[in-house]
């Protein structure tokens, strides 16, 4: 299954949130389209980051404007990426224009449409959320509705009560997920010097409220009676549609009205948690308010939370301020212990509600019946590039054999059980053996074509090439004149010659073909069928069959070169990484000497369009970027500087070892000292350690001869004692290292001293 989450502003990125991230969870392949509707930075990229979210696939960029105009541009941009990406259902949420346009894209495609938070209503035409809101419910399948107010409504309207289900709001998650979160990290309330439960918090940023001059000024006179009679400060996160129609009009505010920009998540949870009265006409914070039980005033007439009313957490008062002041004085006449109202909105596990249904009835693409194409080819290496483009292949309808020497691993993909994890991988394995277009095996039975996908480790600073070059003896043994190979595994230049070669030798004629991998884990299926490939060949006759069998599921663009070329491609990318990090890596020992911010230099010197520095690290790690160089480089004599950025990033473990074993004081004086390594995988949200520069970092401690465990939610086995969670290695350490940026350090907050590589 494939899920395409279609978001455009703050609060769809806030409700969407967990929904992605169950996604993530469960391993179910999706992919994020951003319209940018309402771009700003404090506005919206910060919420991917506080949320935890991975960075949108596709970011339109559309920005604001006229209603027509932003419609069609976000469905002329949308259009086209549903059609590549093919999704089985698309999500949406809310009432944007956003919203409206991903609908009709995927609608106009034959696409099902899942809206989360349908059968909202305010019955005021005027808005142009209602009009949204109403025809993305009846192009929707699946309409997820918040409780049964929203129930009753679409089945009103006419909608098919078998499409309805009542889920609540995934609001409810984000919100109960970061409450701790913000309450340790934020420091928003002493920022402001605000105290709790002694402000209030205002948002107002529609049009009926601050584009109209004259409703503007009487919502201010509304703030001023509130003021004079309670001289409370109101701290207003201002809107820049509020912002700018307030110096268009050259409004002076009072000193009570605290402006401040748009804040991030982690903050406004805060802001709304400690207020002692929230003034609002957005929907989302009324739902807010309530799951919080903060009472709320809504600035408007109508709302399509009739929920929060409804339990005595809301009242709506318009632009009226002597209704303002009634509903003020019956709120703060009471304590705050006295709020409490029932939760309308969900408890916190909407997001698995709403996937468990999608997964339990959305028929997937997967199950579509494969075309065989009658060729056969082989696959040899059944690992994590290997059996990903195998299961491709065979889903394009070759006749697939994917061989490997490991029975254990043959047997079970033989049972359509994936051996490693990798978003999308167990779907599609599952579709290509129930139809009998993918056999694994540990033998090469003869093929039309064969593919190698075998490890190429390094061995001495040089490719190791003899798992290649047995794969190729085997091959010998049953190719016939005129069949193909191709060679997908990383080769040090002038390898695929050798091979050639050795085809020679054997008495055949076989045209040999290299075609790079250029994949990360956790994307592969996605890279794979999305990023250009390179096709190396000696004869065009060669090039143009191997292009057409990568045709056949790629969708990125298929360049033709020669072999020698098409093996320096993949290697000259990643040296090109390796020398910048080293780079950054140099210029933190730099920076530090000149006792400045490193990350401030570097964030100041990327503000020039053609400066791109990269983030310093703890080192190097991985299947690629700390060997490529060394094949590149293996048979020239040429590359100075690669192999310089070789040992500067090679170095870098010991450096910010060091920095560790001096946060634990006299280093003559070790002994019993204990360091807790935070993230050992070689890069972030993986579970993959190879190369990983932990392994160098634990080396530098153990010699040291303190203490070392390590906490990582991802890798369950490594080289010393593991921690189960954060707090127990917080615990146990004297200094904690962070070397890995998974997730869930993020917002680390840690009562051992820390060294951060990261930051």
């Amino acid at each position: 299954m494939k899920i395409g989450i279609i978001v455009g502003t703050r609060p769809e990125i806030i409700k969407m949130a967990p929904v992605i991230l169950e996604c993530k969870k469960r391993g179910i392949a999706y992919f994020i389209i951003h319209s940018n509707q309402h771009y700003s930075e404090e506005m919206d990229s910060i919420f991917f980051k506080e949320l935890e979210l991975p960075a949108p696939d596709y970011n339109l960029g559309v920005g604001s404007g006229l209603h027509s105009n932003q419609t069609g541009n976000i469905l002329i941009e949308m259009e086209p990426i549903l059609l590549q990406e093919k999704p089985d259902i698309v999500l949406v949420q809310g009432d944007t224009n956003t919203v409206l346009a991903g609908t009709l894209a995927a609608s106009k495609l034959g696409i099902k449409v899942g809206h989360i938070e349908a059968g909202l209503r305010s019955y005021d035409p005027s808005m142009p959320e209602e009009n949204n809101r109403i025809l993305t419910d009846h192009m929707s399948e699946y309409l997820f509705a918040v409780g049964p107010n929203q129930h009753a409504i679409l089945v009103k309207e006419g909608i098919d009560s078998d499409k309805i289900f009542t889920v609540g709001n995934t609001v409810s998650d984000s919100l109960f997920k970061h409450l701790d979160i913000s309450a340790s990290t934020s420091t928003i309330l002493a920022d402001l010097a605000v105290t709790s439960g002694e402000f209030f918090l205002v948002t107002a940023h529609r049009a009926a409220n601050v584009d109209i001059p004259a409703n503007l000024l009487e919502l201010l006179a509304l703030f001023d009676k509130l003021h004079a009679k309670y001289s409370q400060t109101m701290v207003w996160p201002i809107h820049p549609r509020s912002q700018a129609k307030l110096t268009e009009l050259a409004i002076e505010l009072p000193s009570y009205l605290k402006l401040i920009p748009p804040l991030g998540y982690l903050d406004f949870i805060q802001l709304l948690k400690h207020a002692q009265l929230i003034l609002t006409d957005s929907g989302g914070i009324q739902e807010e308010a309530c799951l919080l039980g903060v009472p709320c005033i809504t600035l408007r007439e109508n709302t399509e939370r009739p929920e929060s009313i409804e339990v005595g957490a809301n009242i709506l008062v318009g632009r009226d301020a002597n209704k303002a002041l009634a509903a003020a004085e019956k709120w703060l006449a009471k304590d705050a212990a006295d709020f409490t109202w029932g939760n309308p909105f969900g408890d916190g596990h909407v997001a698995e509600t709403i996937l468990d249904i999608i997964t339990n009835s959305v028929p997937c693409t997967l199950d579509a019946e494969i075309i065989a194409k009658h060729e056969s080819i082989s696959v040899i290496g059944m690992g994590y590039m290997g059996l990903p483009i195998a299961s491709l292949l065979a889903e394009a309808g070759y006749k697939v054999t994917g061989v490997d020497l490991n029975s254990d691993k043959v047997a079970v993909i033989n049972k359509a059980q994936c051996p490693f994890d990798e978003a999308g991988l167990p779907d599609l394995l599952t579709k290509v053996v129930a139809q009998g277009f993918l056999t694994a095996s540990s033998d090469i039975p003869s093929s039309e074509t064969y593919l190698i996908a075998v490890q190429t480790p390094h061995k001495g600073n040089s490719c190791d090439r003899s798992y290649v070059f047995s794969a190729v003896d085997a091959i010998a043994k049953v190719a016939k004149n005129g069949q193909t190979v191709i060679i997908q595994s990383t080769l040090s230049p002038q390898t695929s010659l050798a091979v050639a070669k050795r085809f020679v030798d054997a008495g055949l004629t076989i045209d040999v073909v290299h075609c790079p991998e250029r994949a990360i884990p956790g994307k592969t299926l996605h890279e794979l069928v999305h990023n250009d490939r390179i096709i190396g060949a000696e004869k065009h006759t060669a090039q143009q069959k191997v292009k057409a069998i990568y045709q056949s599921f790629v969708k990125g663009e298929v360049l033709l070169t020669d072999l020698t070329t098409a093996e320096c491609i993949k290697l000259v990318e990643n040296t090109s990484r390796d020398v910048g990090i080293a780079f950054a890596n140099e210029l933190s020992q730099i920076c530090q000497e000149l006792k400045v911010d490193v990350h401030e230099v570097i964030r100041l010197a990327n503000r020039h369009p053609r400066v791109n520095v990269l983030s310093p690290g703890p080192g190097v790690g991985g299947h690629c970027i700390p060997i490529d160089p060394w094949f590149l480089v293996e048979n020239t004599q040429a590359g100075d500087l690669v192999r310089l950025a070789r040992t500067i990033n090679d170095q870098r473990p010991s450096i910010v070892a060091e920095q560790a074993l001096a946060l634990l004081g006299d280093t003559s004086q070790l002994k019993g000292k204990k360091i807790g390594i935070l993230g050992v995988a070689y890069k972030a949200n993986i579970d993959n350690y190879q190369e990983s520069p932990a392994d160098a970092i634990l080396e530098h401690f153990s010699k040291a001869g303190v203490d070392v465990n390590y906490h990582d939610p991802f890798v369950s086995d490594w080289h010393c004692a593991r921690q189960e969670t954060i707090s127990d290695i917080d615990n146990w350490a004297d200094v904690l290292i962070l070397v890995t940026d998974h997730e869930c350090y993020g917002n680390l907050q840690v009562s051992s001293r820390l060294i951060n590589t990261r930051a």
